[in-house]
């Protein structure tokens, strides 16, 4: 059994791409220019699962698959544009998606950090808040977007039956699922894969935010 020092070292060593972006963003600001940031109690949430839970999303019928899909062919399959930040392993590429969905209108942002595959998405309502006209617009076949099992609007119980007890949840409305295994590479190398899901209810116990990560190194 790995101990708490060296399994909380392999953690922060292995997200270290995403601690820019572990903070919780406003969600008041009138415009969505870029994803929202993480929540700090991401780093925090302890690998309950053996197998994960948020390691691939759907547009519709469409799968992506994290660490698997490339960006690039995400962008072509939706006629999205792909934005670039940051260098080297603080590189971030994204495209933004949106559609509605049970009337209103939601926002997804799928992510490749320091990496041409996804490695990352995020979903939420939009609300008042302005989408930029960079973010493709989906037909209805592309719709729902699902981060592994969940949508938004699902309520507590329906997401507790699809996943399961969650790994962790704050006092800001998150839950957290997260995942730790030790696999072997095409060299016979050892990897360790850490995956996270997490969502965010909302007052009235509704899914509002979701997103999923994964990051896996030697």
């Amino acid at each position: 059994m790995l101990s708490v020092s060296f399994y909380q070292q392999n953690i922060r060593q292995l997200v270290g791409a995403l601690l820019p972006f572990t903070m919780m963003g406003s969600l008041c600001a009138q415009d969505i220019n870029e994803p929202f940031s993480y929540p700090t109690g991401l780093l925090d949430a302890p690998a309950t699962l053996a197998t994960p839970v948020g390691d691939s999303a759907r547009i519709g019928k469409p799968i992506v698959v994290l660490e698997s899909t490339k960006l690039a062919d995400l962008a072509e399959l939706t006629g999205a544009t792909r934005l670039s930040e940051g260098r080297d392993v603080f590189r971030r590429d994204t495209l933004c998606l949106t559609g509605t969905e049970h009337g209103k209108p939601v926002i997804a942002w799928f992510i490749a950090t320091d990496s041409e595959y996804v490695t990352e998405a995020q979903l939420e309502w939009v609300n008042d808040r302005h989408v930029p006209e960079y973010c493709r617009r989906l037909p209805p076949e592309r719709l729902p977007i699902q981060l592994g099992k969940v949508g938004l609007g699902m309520t507590q119980s329906e997401v507790q039956e699809l996943l399961g007890p969650a790994s962790s949840q704050d006092d800001n409305g998150w839950h957290y699922w997260f995942s730790q295994r030790f696999l072997r590479n095409d060299r016979g190398l050892q990897e360790l894969e850490l995956n996270w899901l997490a969502v965010r209810f909302d007052d009235q116990g509704l899914v509002s935010q979701a997103f999923i990560s994964q990051v896996t190194n030697l």
